[in-house]
């Protein structure tokens, strides 16, 4: 106890972000979020800002995935008395802006270079992060657990196979699809009953593939070139050639499929040489090869090396601000984005999880601290977004039913891998129950161009 009393008067006293108020006028800000269990936000983070803000209390209320807090969230719009931050999904991003119930970022802002002392840090957000939450160049949500995906190697693997030299020899990660073949056949032959390589057959993937090879997943550039999105692109040349490539590993038995569950124990026990999953994994990944005497580390996701690399995508999560809020309450709601964009905090969060710091400052206070020098397979991602090209292609769609078809392409990819199901008609097919979704929502939510 006294330990934390002198730890708060240190950051009452040393806090560049300090303003005084009485305890019970305190403004109450609350944020709704998924991350139940990162420890950093109860036990560092809240008191830190309070600390620092002592005129807001922040309320942190933990809820259960994506798309339950957003429908929690509906409810309280109901019920007229909505959260003042609520952690969104970028896989449904047009939906939330078409509600009404949200303040686009930058109207809050209005221009501001500082929000109660603390500086505006947008022009500093990194890449593909960066374009992914903009239209027309204007941020519209924050971005927060911003990842890509990355290929995490099991290293003592790779050396027993005879891939790398050392658990160190980080260039024998295949970085291309060709490269991974002729990795597998090395692993497959030489490592008796360990799996080759395993990554999700779901949207976020297909996605990132489409982006890589400059392909666009819908129409007017994916939504981002002066018209809304009409219809779904996907059934292109880009995506035969993904979905071919991922349908070859697993008929050779490179690629094998289980669940979450599953690949943590076969992951643990050395069962998996090479497993392709979120960047935001990273502290999960490491700590089970630590955990169980073995050298993680990673590489890029890997492309189609006959088709000229043109960047990834992000995917994660963004804060979106309630609009209609009282005026000191929307003060102190923007103060406390700002705040989380902090370096420090930018630094602390993707430690604690694994996700890219956003921001360039963010970066940088983790690469004058060492981290990434101690800790190489957490800079990966950051490299991949900053090798991105910022263009439509990876910006990712917006368009409002795109949640529902992000479920729906499992369904397919599963019927494409499973059951020899044709990949060209099985794309032609999703493309057309897809574009009666987007028909249906633009009747309800006329498009505006």
């Amino acid at each position: 106890m006294k330990r934390m009393t002198i730890l708060i008067v240190m950051i009452l006293t040393f806090s560049p972000f300090i303003a005084l108020a009485q305890d019970d006028d305190r403004v109450t800000i609350r944020f709704w979020h998924i991350w139940g269990n990162v420890t950093w936000f109860p036990e560092e983070l809240e008191p830190a800002f309070e600390a620092a803000f002592p005129q807001y209390d922040l309320e942190l209320r933990v809820l259960d995935g994506y798309n339950n807090a957003y429908d929690l969230y509906t409810l309280a719009q109901e019920q007229g008395d909505p959260p003042e931050l609520l952690q969104g999904t970028s896989s449904n991003t047009q939906a939330p802006r078409d509600s009404g119930f949200f303040k686009p970022l930058h109207e809050a802002i209005g221009g501001r270079t500082e929000i109660n002392g603390v500086p505006v840090r947008l022009d500093e957000i990194v890449g593909p992060a960066a374009i992914f939450y903009q239209l027309n160049d204007e941020y519209y949500e924050l971005p927060w657990n911003a990842s890509t995906p990355i290929l995490f190697a099991n290293m003592d693997l790779l050396v027993e196979a005879g891939l790398a030299e050392d658990v160190d020899d980080i260039d024998a990660i295949p970085a291309t699809w060709a490269e991974i073949n002729e990795a597998c056949a090395v692993i497959v032959e030489n490592l008796a009953d360990v799996d080759c390589i395993n990554f999700g057959a779901g949207g976020w993937y297909f996605e990132n593939a489409l982006a890589m090879q400059g392909a666009f997943v819908a129409n007017n550039e994916n939504g981002r070139g002066g018209g809304c999105v009409t219809e779904v692109v996907f059934n292109n040349e880009a995506a035969v050639n993904y979905l071919t490539w991922h349908k070859s590993i697993q008929d050779a038995g490179y690629w094998v499929d289980y669940g979450r569950s599953e690949y943590d124990i076969t992951w643990a026990n050395s069962k998996l040489a090479l497993h392709m999953t979120s960047s935001a994994a990273a502290r999960g990944r490491v700590e089970i090869g630590e955990g169980n005497g073995f050298t993680v580390s990673a590489g890029r996701m890997p492309y189609n090396q006959d088709v000229e690399y043109v960047g990834n995508t992000v995917g994660g999560g963004m804060i979106l601000l309630t609009d209609g809020l009282d005026p000191e309450v929307e003060e102190g709601a923007l103060t406390f984005l700002m705040f989380l964009m902090e370096p420090e905090n930018m630094a602390n969060w993707h430690k604690s999880t694994g996700y890219i710091p956003v921001t360039q400052s963010g970066f940088e206070f983790l690469e004058a601290e060492g981290w990434f020098e101690e800790n190489p397979t957490f800079a990966v991602a950051t490299h991949q977004l900053e090798n991105s090209a910022r263009v439509a292609e990876t910006a990712g769609a917006v368009f409002g039913s795109y949640a529902q078809v992000y479920r729906m392409y499992r369904e397919v990819f599963q019927n494409i891998l499973r059951n020899d199901a044709d990949i060209q008609e099985s794309l032609d097919r999703l493309k057309a129950e897809a574009d009666l979704l987007i028909e249906e929502y633009n009747l309800l939510v006329p498009c505006e161009e």
